[in-house]
């Protein structure tokens, strides 16, 4: 029985920030290369001097989502946790939680640790920490109505300089 299982390779969390008005934004989370075994835990937190509530923790349905806000108790950083209730749970998610910044500029980075804890849900040790990172934009590819449009500007471009020298002559 895998009571002191691991995580077997080191574990990507990217996000995306969406605003769903005022200070309240909401973090979308892709989870990558992470073999996560039942009673191992996303803690993904939310420092108290940056974020006020949060609200609307969203994990896929093989984990079990708990949201602990910053600064409760007082001088304590807020969690995002996702905890896997089954061996090899599916990281396709959503994995999503509103929350007001309180910040400056835009939200960024946060720290998150995978944790294990053992079948009564004490904590036994951090397997893993890291820092989540923006997800790069995808760049759409060019449609072929796009490329008509640079076909035609193109060509305009050429006639009125070739209609131009003619009138030079």
């Amino acid at each position: 029985m895998g009571l002191f299982a691991s995580v077997s390779q080191a574990g990507t969390i990217q996000y995306e920030v969406s605003p769903l008005g005022g200070d309240v934004f909401q973090y979308s989370y892709y989870l990558s290369d992470f073999v996560l075994q039942a009673n191992q835990e996303i803690d993904i937190r939310f420092d108290r001097a940056l974020y006020g509530s949060l609200s609307n923790g969203v994990a896929g349905a093989d984990f079990l989502v708990l949201i602990f806000q910053p600064d409760n108790p007082p001088g304590v950083n807020g969690d995002y946790s996702a905890l896997a209730v089954i061996n090899n749970p599916s990281l396709a998610g959503p994995f999503r939680v509103d929350f007001l910044f309180t910040g400056s500029g835009l939200p960024g980075g946060q720290p998150f640790l995978v944790n294990q804890y053992d079948p009564a849900h004490n904590f036994l040790y951090t397997l893993e920490s890291g820092t989540t990172m923006a997800r790069a934009a995808e760049i759409p590819e060019p449609g072929s109505f796009s490329l008509c449009g640079v076909a035609l500007v193109v060509s305009g471009l050429w006639t009125v300089r070739r209609r131009s020298r003619r009138n030079i002559r």
